[in-house]
């Protein structure tokens, strides 16, 4: 279990591209900025660098294929207290290696440092294969979450019946929560104008139902958020 802290990593992963792992990234830097807390994002994906293109002033691109790329993370500790990294799709063996040259785990303690892992998940059968690499790699050091994206669909009984579940709940003591679903159109167009959620709300070409359904779409994901606010920010902020 992660110790007591003033800085904590959230790194938003899932099983390969087109799960909604970036767009639940974008969501939650969205959440910090309108809830004031102080934060640094980090864009690993070099084939889609979504959160990089729509909060450019608050994330790095960070290329994970490079040696050493992700140690840009470990010198902005003096800067900030809390991380957040959009991971690029099946990166969780870099992630593994890079805690292990960093010797991140045995020195969370001294550094005061704690891991949070949100897994975007969808009905799709193949959609836990990270996750149980992750549980399997880092077990209980870290906090887990299942974000389920309704987005991808309503029906997560594969996932819901699986003994992996089972253990994600009892033995890891994990926790989930839900990614409501923003219509498609609505999406679309936020991303023609390379618009933010905030942009979009106070920006006259996204017309107003399509503003109407942004502003409930993230008041009905901060709800979500706040049910597990503790594991989002340091502990000592909490």
């Amino acid at each position: 279990m992660d110790t007591t802290s003033n800085k904590r990593i959230v790194f938003i992963t899932g099983d390969k591209g087109g799960v909604g792992k970036s767009f639940t990234a974008r969501t939650l830097v969205q959440y910090y900025i309108d809830h004031q807390i102080p934060f640094r994002a980090y864009d690993t994906d070099p084939v889609n660098p979504n959160l990089s293109q729509f909060y450019p002033d608050v994330t790095t691109s960070l290329n994970i294929e490079e040696e050493g790329a992700l140690d840009t993370i470990r010198y902005d500790f003096d800067k900030h207290s809390l991380f957040v990294v959009d991971c690029a799709a099946r990166s969780i063996r870099d992630l593994d290696l890079w805690f292990k040259e960093m010797n991140l785990f045995e020195q969370r303690t001294s550094l005061k440092l704690s891991f949070t892992f949100l897994f975007v998940v969808t009905p799709d059968k193949s959609c836990t294969f990270i996750m149980k690499d992750a549980l399997e790699r880092f077990g209980k050091v870290a906090r887990y979450v299942v974000i389920k994206n309704m987005a991808k669909g309503s029906n997560f009984s594969l996932y819901d019946e699986s003994k992996l579940r089972q253990a994600f709940l009892i033995e890891y003591g994990g926790q989930e929560i839900l990614l409501p679903k923003l219509l498609e159109r609505t999406v679309v167009n936020l991303d023609h104008y390379d618009l933010g959620f905030s942009a979009a709300l106070n920006d006259n070409r996204i017309i107003s139902p399509d503003r109407s359904r942004v502003f409930s779409f993230l008041s009905r994901a901060y709800a979500q958020f706040l049910s597990i606010n503790n594991w989002l920010i340091p502990e000592e902020q909490s």
